[in-house]
Order: C-alpha cells, then structure tokens, then sequence
C-alpha cells in the first residue's frame, strides 16, 4: 500500500456521485478530527507530478533532506 493518496478535485466532481462526495468529505473529516484529538497536526501537502521536467530537482531536494 502506498504511504499516500492523492485525489484531484476534479476527478472527485466528475466521477463521484454527490452522495459519494459527502461521504468522502465525510471520512477525510473523521481522519483530521482523529490526528486532532491525537495531537497531532493535519497537513498541507504539494504534490507534484513524476512526468514534470523538474521532477529529478525537486526529488535531490527533498533527498537532501531525508525525505525520499
């Protein structure tokens, strides 16, 4: 299993139905109020995709910082 998931919002309102979308809404919600109620924070993230020219920059970047 991958450590992530990423989910466009645009792929959500195309291919959801809206009941679908509040249960989504609903379950990233639970989460955030469980990492809330364990201390800990609820992040913001940047995705970028591997096909970007200067996806080999970013990816010695965050290298250097231990994160890949």
């Amino acid at each position: 299993m991958s450590k992530f998931i990423v989910l466009k919002i645009d792929d959500i309102k195309d291919h959801l139905t809206f009941e679908e979308q509040l249960f989504l809404g609903t379950f990233v919600d639970r989460i955030n109020l469980c990492r809330e109620t364990e201390g800990k924070a609820v992040n913001d993230y940047v995705v970028i995709n591997r096909d970007e020219p200067y996806i080999d920059e970013v990816t010695d970047i965050m290298r250097k910082h231990g994160h890949c």
